[in-house]
């Protein structure tokens, strides 16, 4: 058992439905001690409840940014604490209090020594005092303030997302993956539902579902080739999945799909990409030599899925060979398209890294969009001429 004196025992509230009261522990504990008890709980494809980002070199160096060099060449003091969440059940923290006033107490803290102290806030400082103790042994005994929970596993990344979205960036890969652990994990506080999980956000972990449906589960040619928060890139990878959710929110926002479940959206979606790789098979086998895969071609493909479903569901035929069927007008050449480079067909050649039009290595949100109507405009023409032959 680790027994530390003289902590302050507070209890903090909200009054948003479920959120209860909370104990906050506020303690000094020597930097050593807190190097060996803890832990920090990285999101991998294996770890998929965790939430921690990976550790950023440059925070951690002897610059004068890094947080080893602020300890031994500059000031080196933390006046703001580093939080933890002990994981241990409700009521083994021993807490014996010396004294009471109002909703603050100061007792002695009992901590089994079984229990893990999971980093929620403060990784680069600890990391950094590991460092900065190699050289200087008497950082061992640097005084270093906590601010110690006892909740569960979803409070615990509760607070990450809380403390470091509304202060600092979280990277955005990993938000959406916490925001879909809020909408869909059953011990989360109902005042997440009407405050947290609608709009955007709620789009968000729809989407990161989505993805996951596509890289896990369903018959795609996406599946095992979406590289997860937390996962090494590797040949097979043809998109990141922060990057795919991105662009399943952006369908989302079409509220022809609005009530519709997100293992369904995800099968419609299997078969999309599906109809695309049989158009553009070398696109899905040699990913690096064209665009079709990258940023432009993911954004304005996305984009385009809404109006290919449009068709599909007017023929009531939502299949992926009448996707398929669609989607080959973009083969056909267009002498009355209004832009230059839509007139050829757009085949694999016109997606290539080397070969296709300077259009496919553009960038910005603005420009996918464009990209996408004028890839709609294509279809409609070829529509339109099939009906009216």
């Amino acid at each position: 058992m680790l027994r530390i004196e003289n902590v302050r025992r507070i209890v903090q509230w909200g009054y948003g439905e479920g959120a209860g009261r909370v104990d906050l522990y506020i303690l000094t504990i020597p930097a050593a001690v807190l190097a060996q008890k803890a832990e920090i709980f990285r999101r991998t494809p294996t770890r998929r409840e965790g939430y921690q980002r990976e550790l950023q070199d440059k925070r951690l160096s002897r610059s004068k940014l890094g947080v080893a060099g602020y300890l031994l060449d500059q000031m080196g003091i933390f006046p703001t604490s580093i939080l933890v969440n002990v994981r241990c059940e409700q009521g083994q923290l021993d807490y014996q209090k010396k004294s009471e006033r109002s909703e603050q107490e100061i007792g002695d803290l009992i901590v089994p020594d079984s229990a893990t102290w999971f980093v929620v806030d403060g990784q680069h400082r600890l990391e950094g005092l590991k460092i900065a103790m190699r050289e200087e042994e008497e950082l061992a005994t640097y005084p270093v303030i906590v601010t110690m929970t006892n909740e569960d596993i979803f409070h615990e990344m509760l607070m990450f997302f809380l403390v470091n979205s509304r202060a600092k960036s979280v990277p955005t890969g990993l938000a959406y993956r916490i925001l879909q652990r809020m909408l869909y994990d059953k011990v989360a506080p109902k005042w997440i539902e009407g405050t947290m999980m609608v709009g955007a956000d709620r789009r968000k972990a729809i989407a990161a579902t989505i993805v996951d449906y596509l890289n896990l589960d369903l018959d795609s040619p996406f599946k095992g080739r979406i590289q997860e928060v937390g996962e090494p890139n590797a040949s097979e990878h043809l998109t990141t999945d922060e990057t795919f959710t991105r662009y399943v929110t952006i369908i989302l926002k079409d509220s022809i799909f609005s009530e519709t479940y997100d293992k369904d959206i995800a099968e419609l979606l299997a078969e999309y990409w599906t109809a695309l790789a049989t158009i553009y098979p070398r696109c899905f086998q040699k990913p690096r030599d064209y665009m079709m895969l990258g940023t432009i071609g993911l954004s304005s493909l996305s984009r385009l899925f809404p109006t290919i479903y449009g068709y599909c569901a007017r023929d009531k035929d939502v299949s992926k060979e009448n996707m398929a069927k669609y989607l080959g007008y973009l083969l056909e050449q267009t002498p009355d398209h209004r832009d230059l480079d839509f007139r050829r067909p757009i085949d694999e050649k016109w997606w290539h890294r080397v070969d296709g039009p300077g259009i496919v290595h553009g960038t910005g949100e603005g420009l996918y969009s464009e990209v996408c109507s004028k890839l709609a405009e294509k279809i409609s023409i070829g529509v339109a001429k099939r009906r009216g032959g």
